[in-house]
Parts: C-alpha cells; sequence; structure tokens
C-alpha cells in the first residue's frame, strides 16, 4: 500500500489524516531542520530519520509518495520518457492501475479504463512501447501477466459508444511522476546500497541470473534440482558439472555455495530474488544462518 508523506506525517503523530492536520504537522518536522518522515518495510509504519541517512542508504529508508503541483507536474510530462526497459513499463502499471481497493482514497480513486487510456498513460513515459499499436500493447500486456488483465472487461454503452472497460483502483495523475521517479531510479539506488556493503569488506554471492551485472555480486551461485523447503545440505548432492558448464556467469551450485561461505575469511551478504526463491523451510535456514557465522546480511 502507498501512502503519501502527509498521510506518513500524520500517522507519524497518531493523528487522523486532514489536510489541515497533515500541514500542521508538517511544520513541526520542518522545525526539526534535517529530519523527515520515511518507511523501511510497511509504508503504514513511517519512522523519523536525519535526511543524511536517508540519502545514504534510500534502499533501506524509502520516501512516501509527493504531490506534484499543476506546474511541475506539466513540466514533468514535457520532460524525457524515464521508463527504460519493459520490466520497468510493468512495474509502473501495476502501481498505477490496481484490481483491490487500495483503502488510500488520497491516493486511488475507482475508475471505468478501457485499454486506450492505459496504453495513453504509458505510451508518453517510455520510448520502448513506441513501436506498438494498442492493440499490440494489450496483447504485451496479457502475455507479461499485468496485475490489471486479471480484471474481467464490463460494457460501458452510451449512444455514442459501446466501450468495454475495467472497473479498476486507479492512481492520481500528481502522484504518478513520483512512482516513475522511484522505479527508474530503484536500480542505481539498490547498487550504491551493495557497493556501501563491499566497502564494509563483505563479499556479495547470489543465487539467480543478472546478479553480477545488476546486483553487482562477486559470486553466483544456482540450484539446477531442488524443492523450495528442501534442507541446504541436501542440495544438488549428485555430480552437476556438465550441467554448470552449459551456463554462464555461474560459479557453482548449492554445495559449492555452502563450501565458499563456510571457508570465506570476510562476512557475507546472499542476495535472492526473493524469500522463496532461497528456501521456504524456516527453520532449516535458521540453522544455516546459524552454523555460518560468516553470513552476515540477505
Amino acid at each position: 500500500m502507498n501512502i503519501t508523506r502527509d498521510q506518513a506525517i500524520c500517522r507519524f503523530f497518531c493523528e487522523d489524516y486532514s489536510k489541515e492536520n497533515a500541514a500542521r504537522l508538517s511544520k513541526k518536522i520542518e522545525e526539526l531542520g534535517t529530519f523527515d518522515v520515511c518507511y523501511e518495510n510497511d509504508p503504514k509504519r513511517p519512522v523519523l530519520v536525519h535526511l543524511s541517512v536517508i540519502r545514504n542508504d534510500p534502499t533501506t529508508f524509502k520516501r512516501c509518495l509527493t504531490e506534484c503541483s499543476a506546474l511541475n507536474l506539466k513540466e514533468a510530462v514535457e520532460t524525457k520518457p524515464e521508463l527504460v526497459s519493459e520490466r520497468q513499463v510493468i512495474m509502473f502499471l501495476n502501481e498505477v492501475y490496481k484490481s483491490t481497493d487500495t483503502q488510500n482514497e488520497a491516493v486511488y480513486c475507482l475508475q471505468e479504463v478501457d485499454n486506450k487510456e492505459v496504453y495513453e498513460s504509458v505510451i508518453s513515459k517510455t520510448d520502448c512501447m513506441s513501436k506498438k499499436s494498442e492493440v499490440a500493447f494489450a496483447t504485451w500486456c496479457s502475455r507479461r501477466k499485468v496485475n490489471f488483465i486479471g480484471v474481467p472487461f464490463t460494457r460501458k454503452r452510451s449512444r455514442e459508444t459501446n466501450k468495454r472497460c475495467r472497473k479498476l483502483y486507479v492512481m492520481k495523475n500528481e502522484f504518478r511522476e513520483g512512482i516513475i521517479e522511484t522505479i527508474a531510479t530503484s536500480i542505481p539506488r539498490y547498487q550504491n546500497y551493495i557497493n556501501s556493503l563491499k566497502k564494509q569488506g563483505r563479499t556479495i554471492i547470489g543465487m539467480v541470473q543478472c546478479l553480477k551485472e545488476r546486483s553487482l555480486c562477486d559470486m553466483v551461485f544456482v540450484s539446477w534440482s531442488c524443492s523450495a523447503d528442501s534442507n541446504f545440505s541436501s542440495r544438488d548432492m549428485n555430480d552437476s558439472t556438465d550441467l554448470l558448464n552449459e551456463l554462464t556467469g555461474v560459479d557453482g551450485d548449492i554445495q559449492s555455495m555452502i563450501s565458499y561461505i563456510s571457508s570465506s575469511e570476510t562476512d557475507v551478504c546472499l542476495v535472492a530474488i526473493d524469500f522463496a526463491g532461497l528456501s521456504t523451510n524456516i527453520g532449516d535456514l535458521q540453522n544455516f544462518f546459524n552454523g555460518h557465522k560468516k553470513l552476515t546480511t540477505v
């Protein structure tokens, strides 16, 4: 759930959200000087952090949504498109068009939206969709399983039109530029965080593709045959040399990873796409961490 900075300020001071309360409480934040509200994991639990700390570690301390003024919004629309990849377009669509109620009327409103409206909201924000027609874009969304595609169409009839629309919770225009900025800078900010860990003397290892390029991993390990809940010690016990030789940029399987961590002289940060990508066996995961003291960060 995305919340605005004004909403976060009211939550931080445990007061109901209103524009009046937000304006009054914002002055309290300003009086503190170099502090601002942000959040770590849950936007609904804001914290007050020094601005230099937020700038130094934006991966941990995340900014809340801010509303663009009419002038700034016009300037943003006229600037060069900022979404540079299809992955970023998907992230944008999933944030702007929600299939379920976000419980946040300050940011989202329920609308009947057709494919043309969605297409036009994206085409001005990116060059990577410029060669796609409206029909090709709809097909692309379906193949990429963009979230709003799962909402069924309804007919919107009038004397002049007979459009097929979806009822979606749509992010208001004034917040979209902030989302684009967050998406466009997420990988650079993440890489800065990884670099900061390297400067602390930690070795970065990973378990998925693209980790050397995007996550700046020093070592990449893959598991060629295991279930998500299997013990680490039992994974990839059979010889997988031939399979690993066919993969580019891979340094070994899970047994190789365990050996590497066990013999490492530096602290290790383990990078994975998500929790299930590492293990769903909580007990074994805890034992794995307890048995490898050099594994300090995930």
